[in-house]
């Protein structure tokens, strides 16, 4: 299947099937982040466009819900880049919500919430895990290493508006490495600004150039964000779930 993937175990959306709208060779993002565990970075853009026909994504979505539909804990936007680059995302969550009684999440870097049509889009999912690594311009540079046209203060200004009008469990997620881990407290500061369900510490586990942080080191984070559900990827269970395909899992999969 090229844009239907999974299911993932998940440590936070436990078994997760993939729908990726991007479906490219290569990573196509608005970030080149320094912990990515997909290398092959295609195209660092911030232009919306159209990747995936929303017939053939249909097609491949119905023929994977009967084969583990019954498998399936969420329908997960995410995939080979930064979902909110396509066009059609309203277009494909829509059609999910029709063939699907799953709930449905997204992982998205956060890059795109400034525009208007992005955060309409969102509105038809129940679950968004929004990343935020920085806690300014300068760490969002060095971590995150943006497109030219995305400004730090415009990432804040989006999920302050998104989180102060969605209806559904709004996450936000740190990938903390020691490029960011110090900042932590500008980046809790921040997050107190906006309707936030839940807090997500992540640190990258799975193959990267970047090391892991410890998982003291996180649970020290966690205790700047006193009040709000914290969860740290140490402390999640995952599970074992069967896989349409175990090579597009690895290829696409992100540290769910």
């Amino acid at each position: 299947m090229r844009s239907v993937y999974g299911p993932i175990d998940s440590w936070r959306l436990k078994r997760s099937l993939g729908v990726d709208l991007i479906s490219q060779k290569g990573r196509v993002c608005t970030f080149d982040c320094v912990y990515c565990q997909i290398k092959r970075c295609q195209a660092v853009t911030s232009k919306r466009q159209k990747f995936v026909d929303m017939d053939d994504l249909r097609e491949e979505f119905d023929d994977a819900l009967e084969i583990v539909g019954d498998h399936t804990d969420y329908i997960t936007f995410s995939g080979m880049g930064e979902p909110t680059l396509a066009v059609n995302l309203e277009e494909g969550i829509k059609m999910v919500n029709e063939l699907s009684n799953k709930p449905t999440a997204i992982l998205t870097n956060s890059s795109l919430m400034n525009e208007k049509g992005v955060r309409n889009a969102l509105k038809g999912l129940d679950y968004v895990i929004a990343s935020l690594d920085a806690g300014d311009q300068e760490t969002l540079e060095k971590v995150n290493r943006p497109d030219k046209d995305i400004l730090f203060k415009d990432i804040i200004d989006g999920l302050k508006k998104f989180s102060d009008n969605f209806q559904g469990r709004f996450a936000l997620e740190m990938m903390l490495i020691e490029d960011n881990y110090p900042r932590i407290s500008d980046i809790a500061a921040l997050s107190r600004e906006m309707r936030v369900d839940e807090i997500q510490l992540n640190t990258p586990l799975r193959p990267s150039v970047v090391p892991p942080l410890e998982e003291e080191k996180l649970q020290k984070a966690k205790k700047h964000f006193k009040g709000v559900e914290t969860k740290i990827v140490y402390q999640e269970k995952r599970t074992d779930t069967p896989k349409l395909d175990e090579e597009e899992v690895i290829r696409r999969g992100r540290q769910r």
